[in-house]
């Protein structure tokens, strides 16, 4: 097989899956965001819910001693009550309810999270600086950013979510002038980025094994395609070269006697279809019997090879054809008129005389010449190609009649 192909393949396989792991692992990451930013819109959600049920009831209360003053740094109407055992209890604030349950929730998970404010009253509210900036952009209409950044020496991933000001709010925050479309309190998420890294790997880790498991499916069958490719190829090579030896002269490497019945047939149907003039030149080695007693069949053998060889240089052509006719005896199919046929055949034999192979026995020339006889015709249905084949060896003959290592014409009109 070829090693360079398969690697070809191997690398493009390889960087298909490579792309496709890549952006699933971008998803995937992007997906574990999404989903603790989900999570915290549902705690926001909890938290809102909490405080309409609390304002829809009355107000929550503790007792001092548990929670402190949660309601110290705003004017609060009803801020405390007294019991009739006489305890103190003093209203719980939004910030206080949200600082309370973020520590039980810390408890038990990393997930910490704290309302934050550009101008808060309590100190625990005041923001760092990617909350001041989120902050700020809030104010110009985002509602919600997420990010991964450092916090007190740890990665971290964080999330804000802007809240709306409602009614209890602006009752509460007189001094701060809120009003209803002043979204300046957040709620700010932070967990560490290991827990959402650990999550992220789990994911991984399967995806991995899926993607190995393609990845070496893919090669396997690109390596048994290669292979089945490459068998195919040499049956297919096998089969052209038992074609060709069917159709071709094994001594001249010119196409043989059984090619050449099959392509003047076909191009004398074509030719009939298109009408354009087909024409047929006869080759015939003059004396070459003399040839092969002179010199013995080998160098025979020799000086039809390089008379083949001569010959082939002039057929470039697709609707031309020379063929070995037989013995020393070639045929030329060619797709011209008379005259462009004995303008070719005037050629083809003074280039071979030019080849200056010594021919002792020869008649006409110190060196192997041939004779030839060309017929052309425009085809049509009431005609045979063996009319064109007999004018031809007819001409043939009559240049060896005439004295061999010459062209004879013949020009048959179609009825």
């Amino acid at each position: 097989m070829n090693r360079h192909t398969f690697l070809i393949y191997a690398v493009f396989w390889l960087a298909i899956i490579s792309t496709i792991y890549y952006q699933q692992t971008l998803e995937i990451k992007s997906s574990s965001q999404d989903l603790i930013a989900k999570q915290t819109d549902m705690l926001v959600n909890h938290l809102i819910k909490l405080q309409q049920e609390v304002d829809q009831y009355g107000m929550l209360y503790a007792l001092v001693n548990e929670q402190g003053q949660p309601n110290a740094l705003m004017p609060i109407p009803e801020s405390d009550l007294q019991t009739t055992n006489g305890q103190i209890l003093t209203r719980v604030v939004p910030v206080c309810l949200s600082h309370k349950l973020s520590s039980v929730n810390a408890e038990t998970s990393h997930i910490q999270y704290h309302l934050v404010s550009l101008n808060p009253l309590d100190s625990n509210q005041k923001p760092d600086d990617w909350e001041s900036a989120t902050l700020l952009d809030f104010e110009k209409g985002e509602t919600n950013k997420k990010t991964i950044s450092n916090k007190e020496g740890t990665s971290y991933f964080r999330y804000m979510l802007a809240l709306p000001v409602d009614v209890s709010c602006i009752k509460c925050h007189t001094q701060q002038n809120l009003n209803d479309k002043t979204p300046i309190i957040a709620l700010s998420m932070s967990m560490p980025s290991s827990d959402l890294d650990a999550s992220i790997a789990t994911h991984l880790k399967k995806q991995q094994l899926f993607y190995f498991i393609i990845t070496v499916f893919g090669l396997v069958v690109i390596l048994i395609s290669l292979l089945n490719h490459q068998k195919l190829n040499r049956r297919l090579v096998k089969a052209k070269q038992h074609l060709k030896l069917a159709y071709m002269d094994v001594l001249t490497q010119l196409p043989n006697r059984r090619y050449y019945d099959y392509f003047v047939k076909r191009e004398w149907k074509r030719a009939v279809r298109q009408s354009y003039p087909l024409s047929l030149i006869m080759v015939d080695i003059d004396y070459f019997k003399n040839y092969n007693d002179h010199f013995g069949h080998i160098q025979g053998d020799h000086c039809l090879q390089e008379v083949a060889k001569t010959l082939r240089h002039y057929f470039r052509r697709a609707g031309d054809l020379i063929a070995r006719y037989g013995g020393e005896e070639f045929c030329v199919v060619a797709a011209c008129d008379a005259d462009q046929a004995k303008l070719l055949a005037e050629t083809l034999r003074i280039a071979v005389e030019s080849l200056q192979l010594p021919h002792p026995g020869s008649k006409v020339s110190a060196f192997v010449s041939i004779s030839l006889g060309t017929a052309t015709v425009i085809p049509n249905e009431k005609m045979s190609y063996e009319d064109l084949l007999q004018q031809a060896d007819q001409c043939l003959y009559l240049a060896k009649q005439n004295g061999r290592n010459r062209v004879e014409t013949f020009k048959m009109e179609a009825n």
